[in-house]
C-alpha cells in the first residue's frame, strides 16, 4: 500500500428538528455512524476506536444567532428550538474538502436541505449541522528518538479560506458552547 496522507477533523454536530420518530439527540447519534463509516480509513489499525474516534457528550443549547421564525399549529410564534450538540474527533485519510463533501452528503441523509446565505442572513432550524472546526495533517519527522521509536508523529493545523470552506470555522470563538465541547474532548 502507498504511503497515505492522514487527517484529524474535528467536526461539530447539531440539531434543532426532529426528523420522523428520530429525536434531534437520535439523529446526532445516528449521524456518527454515518461519519466514522465515511471517514474512518478501511486500513487503519487501531486497538480500540476510541484512538481514531473521540466524542464529547450530547449537549443542549440556546440557539446562536438571528433564527428564522417559527410559527405553531394556533398561527402564534414560537421560540427557536434548543439545539442538541456534539463535537466529534476522528481520523480520516479524506482531505478538507472530502470531508465537506462527506458531512455535506450525511446531512442530506437526516434530511438537511441546505440554502447558501449571504453573511448577516437569518439561519434555518435543522434536522442535522455539521461544521469542520478544525483540521490536521499528520507528519512524521524520521529519526527524532522518542522512547526509542525512530519517528514521531505530530499534527499540523490546516488553515483554509476558500468560498466553499474555511477552517478553521470561522464562529469557532463565537459560540461558547463550542469551547465547552472542545475542552471536554480534550479530556
Amino acid at each position: 500500500m502507498e504511503n497515505c496522507d492522514l487527517y484529524k477533523v474535528v467536526l461539530l454536530l447539531g440539531s434543532n428538528l426532529p426528523l420522523g420518530n428520530m429525536t434531534s439527540s437520535q439523529i446526532i447519534e445516528e449521524a456518527d455512524k454515518e461519519i466514522v463509516d465515511a471517514l474512518l480509513p478501511d486500513y487503519l489499525v487501531v486497538e480500540s476506536l476510541e484512538e481514531a474516534v473521540n466524542t464529547t457528550g450530547i449537549i443542549t443549547t440556546q440557539p446562536c444567532g438571528n433564527f428564522e421564525r417559527t410559527v405553531g399549529k394556533d398561527g402564534r410564534e414560537e421560540p427557536t428550538p434548543e439545539f442538541f450538540n456534539q463535537v466529534l474527533c476522528c481520523i480520516t485519510d479524506k482531505n478538507p474538502e472530502q470531508v465537506l463533501d462527506q458531512t455535506q452528503r450525511i446531512e442530506k441523509l437526516f434530511g438537511r436541505m441546505r440554502k447558501y446565505k449571504e453573511k448577516g442572513e437569518i439561519y434555518e432550524n435543522r434536522t442535522l449541522d455539521i461544521d469542520i472546526l478544525q483540521a490536521f495533517k499528520m507528519e512524521v519527522a524520521d529519526n527524532i528518538p522518542d522512547k526509542g521509536e525512530d519517528k514521531r508523529v505530530r499534527w499540523s493545523e490546516i488553515k483554509i479560506d476558500t468560498p466553499k470552506l474555511t477552517i478553521p470555522h470561522p464562529q469557532i470563538g463565537t459560540r461558547p458552547f463550542v469551547s465547552v465541547l472542545l475542552d471536554k474532548l480534550k479530556k
